[in-house]
């Protein structure tokens, strides 16, 4: 017998692929950079580990300052309007980056490339056209197109920036953000005018939310720990000899728990009405896997144990 209360219509399965697909090549983009970024950043003129550092961080930074305003934004104008916009200011950000000719030209252009913080909106979008019985379900689901993003740009990173070098992976990221933006512009779902009827709340209530403000607090801890652990972690790897063409085999092995379970656990959850554990069991398994890493680095073993264990945890 099929559950039809935990099963998506058909109208949910649309916007979930879209979402999904407008999520992951915005991503795939900004994951091809991560494993190369700061060994290329460093080369520019007038460069310094120190300011590669903040060329890599003000992207993150200016992120952080965008996504509330821009969610406000989209509550109030709607949703669709403020993603191709974000798109927009994104892919117009990789083209400054790509042109970039000195480290302070590439920090100006990463903070606009950092305007684009339209991820809060993509995540509001599947709440507004899903029902909340399945709603944990899509996420999961754009949250695996994003990990499938983060293993392929990982993995392909190295190898095109060995043959374009980071100004040409910079013209990948604009092309894949200007691909989104069409998606965005030609197959969003259109929005019921239901979903605006009442006005959107002014940014500061919303900040000083006591419900809201472990959320916030909650995703950037996570978000912070996902930048620092997977920056590091294929350094790890290639520091006790293991060849970076290999590294797919690597993460193939550390995704396939989360690909496998992640999925019918969140959905079990849901039908029972319980996420209490689900969160708490997330939150410890990615503490325990950065704790491992931390400890256990120089092992091959250990390594596995801890990436899986981390990005399950993070995913859940």
């Amino acid at each position: 017998m099929i559950d039809s209360q935990h099963s998506f219509t058909r109208a949910e399965i649309s916007p979930i692929i879209v979402v999904s697909l407008i999520s992951a090549l915005r991503l795939l983009g900004i994951f091809l950079m991560l494993p190369i970024f700061s060994a290329y950043a460093v080369r520019y003129p007038g460069a310094s580990a120190a300011l590669a550092g903040v060329a890599f961080g003000i992207y993150a930074l200016i992120q952080c300052i965008f996504q509330i305003p821009l969610g406000w934004a989209s509550d109030r104008w709607g949703r669709k309007p403020v993603l191709v916009v974000g798109l927009a200011l994104f892919g117009l950000g990789s083209i400054g980056c790509a042109l970039a000719n000195d480290i302070y030209s590439l920090i100006l252009a990463r903070s606009l490339q950092g305007t684009g913080a339209v991820g809060s909106v993509a995540f509001a979008a599947l709440a507004d056209l899903t029902r909340p019985s399945v709603r944990t379900q899509a996420y999961t689901i754009t949250g695996i197109a994003i990990g499938t993003s983060f293993m392929v740009g990982l993995l392909a990173g190295p190898f095109l920036a060995a043959k374009i070098g980071l100004g040409g992976l910079f013209y990948v990221l604009a092309f894949l953000s200007f691909l989104s933006l069409i998606l965005a512009a030609t197959s969003f779902p259109p929005e019921s005018r239901a979903l605006r009827a009442e006005s959107p709340m002014a940014v500061r209530p919303i900040l000083a939310d006591n419900h809201l403000r472990p959320i916030f607090v909650a995703t950037f801890v996570l978000s912070f720990a996902l930048n620092l652990f997977f920056f590091t972690y294929p350094l790890s790897w290639t520091e006790i000899g293991f060849e970076k063409a290999e590294l797919w085999k690597v993460y193939l092995v550390i995704f396939l728990p989360s690909v496998v379970i992640v999925f019918p656990y969140m959905r079990r959850a849901e039908k029972q009405g319980r996420f209490r554990m689900p969160i708490l069991i997330g939150w410890l398994t990615a503490t325990v896997g950065y704790g491992i890493y931390l400890f256990g680095a120089q092992s091959d073993l250990l390594l596995y144990v801890s990436g899986a264990a981390f990005f399950f945890g993070y995913s859940v």
